[in-house]
């Protein structure tokens, strides 16, 4: 059951990653060619070879009816060069285009944006308000007062403005970045848009031709107006488009195996992007035959510019052959330590930090579940801080484990988290991060990462634990815990809920648990953390796994004010609209809006696809 966990995490990225062609036939072809009976054929395929797991939603598998919001294109891309073409190989490219055709349905991209475009051309009056993953290049993830615009007073008077529904999805976690004029947004169909603001009308939208999972990244001129958009796409490829009008400036592809994507958001800094690295071959690795495993994650630093590349480091030598498995296929080791999340940058030290997965094969090296501290301008890596040794997994580490599983089965606990740099009350800075064990670490930039403090925050898992990210502004550290049920190595009870910590010390100074309502993977009622949590002074911003959206006050951790997005809602764009799980994509506050992205189709979550935009009602004209 864990490995359907993880896979399926995976997975359904596969399936509504874009793609080149594949020669394959393609659905017209297939209708032409399939036998009167085509419904209960490709029924048939169904049952045969997806139903176990996406009926039932079985250990996290994402359920039958997110797989149906998705285009049969998007699914045959799967099938054919996605995270399930192992699964696709089983079938002929006609029963692919068959079983695609009658799962997914025909979403109208195009007619969905027509009548929504604002009018005239897009400009800009000052800087970005929310910028990057964690607003800023320390990933903090925390807005001053003027930046938010939203007191702890003004939060329980938010009310819903509008909301835009990403046609052709199933999820949303492209978390914004924010203007006073735009909110720039990926999706899974590979669209990029701006939208107004005000109104939620269109601006422009680019199609990067893969799904885009991470926030942009705004580059400005000497005045802070933005002029750029940098980000990556589920198929490894960086983009530089113009801010105003959307077009494409360059292009550059940093993968550098088959199943190498981008899941992190790009940084920028001095004139250089830093790229993380992260793959899908723990999906591969479940077929038996498949020699596993050769990724090696790292980051990339391109030039800003023209995409001209830089750098490169990996985090696992170059794979070699180490052995065979019990089926007689070749064992590459080592492979895998990807870099899931955003890089950091230390702009004093001239470093940049990142987080790091598990090894994908035996045998695992220092270099994964660990802090990395890398040189800015070359790609040398100053020092490595592991915080869980001997941890190599991958999807075929099953409740009857394939033969691509390595001897250790885990535990999976990786930095999927970027580590926070952030300076304490006394002038001195640290570096806080979050892991999947649950455990939080303060590092000492000035002693190569050495351990300050440790706390258990919670306790642990595949899902979290600290899954995408926490929030500080140096002087306490907020931590948001999913501790989903069905964890195999428990420490401890589950902590699901906000906790709040000491920057300096560690020292938990309050704690909200919130109660599991069910001991099942049932998300519908599980109020877990797993998203990133966001901070404004007075205020903690976290969306649950059941798709409450939550402001907790940031001094004692009461409830401020809560709102249901898990329902359907009115989209501003005509595009059928509904709410889920909030996960991967944290809140953004910025500009006396709250944002938020909800709906997430991994683990067995609840599907949805709609960015829901919140401001602060006039007391007088309620």
């Amino acid at each position: 059951m864990r490995t359907l966990a993880k896979v399926s995490a995976l997975a359904l990225v596969a399936l509504l990653a874009a793609c080149s062609p594949t020669g394959e036939a393609s659905v017209e072809e297939a209708a032409a060619l399939a036998p009167s009976g085509q419904a209960a054929h490709s029924e048939g395929l169904y049952a045969a070879n997806c139903a176990s797991c996406h009926d039932s939603g079985a250990a996290g598998a994402p359920k039958r009816e997110a797989i149906e919001r998705m285009a049969p294109r998007r699914i045959l891309a799967a099938l054919t060069s996605g995270v399930m073409q192992a699964q696709g190989a089983a079938l002929s490219p006609v029963d692919r285009v068959l079983l695609s055709e009658y799962l997914g349905r025909n979403a109208a991209l195009e007619v969905a944006e027509a009548g929504r475009r604002c009018e005239g051309r897009l400009s800009f009056a000052g800087r970005p308000l929310w910028n990057r993953w964690g607003n800023g290049l320390t990933n903090s993830r925390f807005q001053p007062a003027a930046a938010a615009g939203i007191s702890a007073e003004q939060a329980p008077r938010l009310e819903l403005a509008w909301a835009f529904a990403f046609p052709e999805a199933a999820r949303a976690r492209s978390q914004p970045a924010v203007t006073a004029e735009a909110i720039f947004t990926g999706s899974q169909s590979g669209r990029v848009y701006a939208l107004d603001t005000q109104t939620g009308c269109i601006w422009w939208s680019y199609d990067a031709g893969a799904e885009v999972r991470s926030a942009p990244t705004i580059a400005t001129d000497a005045r802070g107006r933005p002029t750029r958009l940098y980000f990556g796409d589920f198929a490894g490829t960086v983009h530089a488009i113009d801010a105003a009008t959307g077009e494409g400036i360059w292009q550059r592809s940093v993968r550098d195996h088959p199943d190498g994507t981008i899941t992190g958001s790009v940084t920028l800094h001095e004139g250089r992007l830093f790229v993380p690295m992260s793959s899908t071959e723990i999906v591969s690795a479940i077929n038996p035959d498949y020699a596993c495993c050769t990724f090696r994650g790292g980051v990339t630093a391109l030039a800003a510019a023209d995409g001209r590349p830089l750098w490169r480091m990996h985090t696992t030598d170059a794979p070699r052959r180490v052995g065979v498995t019990r089926v007689g296929t070749a064992i590459m080791a080592p492979s895998g330590a990807p870099v899931w999340s955003t890089p950091t940058v230390d702009a004093q030290r001239g470093l940049i930090y990142v987080g790091t997965g598990e090894n994908y094969s035996s045998p695992a090296n220092a270099m994964s579940d660990a802090i990395i501290a890398i040189e800015a301008a070359s790609g040398r890596v100053r020092w490595v801080r592991q915080t869980t040794s001997g941890d190599a997994w991958n999807g075929a580490c099953g409740r009857v484990a394939g033969p691509n599983c390595p001897a250790e089965d885990g535990p999976d606990f990786d930095f999927g988290a970027p580590p926070m740099l952030v300076t304490l009350a006394d002038g001195r800075d640290i570096i806080l991060a979050g892991q999947k064990s649950g455990m939080v670490y303060a590092l000492d930039p000035e002693r190569d990462g050495a351990i300050m403090w440790q706390r258990r925050a919670g306790m642990g898992g595949f899902n979290g634990g600290i899954h995408w990210g926490m929030a500080s502004d140096g002087r306490t550290l907020y931590v948001g815990i999913a501790d989903t049920p069905g964890h195999t190595r428990p420490t401890g009870p589950p902590r699901q809920g906000l906790h709040a910590f000491d920057a300096a010390t560690g020292r938990e100074l309050w704690s909200r648990i919130e109660p599991l309502v069910c001991n099942e993977l049932r998300h519908e009622c599980m109020t877990a953390l797993s998203a990133p949590v966001t901070l404004t002074p007075g205020i903690v911003f976290a969306g649950a796994l059941n798709g409450r959206l939550m402001a907790y006050s940031s001094i004692d951790g009461r409830t401020l004010w809560q709102v249901e997005t898990h329902r359907p809602f009115t989209s501003i764009n005509g595009v059928e609209a509904a709410g889920g799980s909030i996960d991967s994509a944290g809140p953004v506050v910025a500009g006396g809006m709250l944002i938020v992205n909800s709906g997430y189709d991994k683990f067995g979550q609840i599907a949805g696809n709609v960015l829901l935009v919140y401001r602060v009602a006039d007391r007088e004209s309620r």
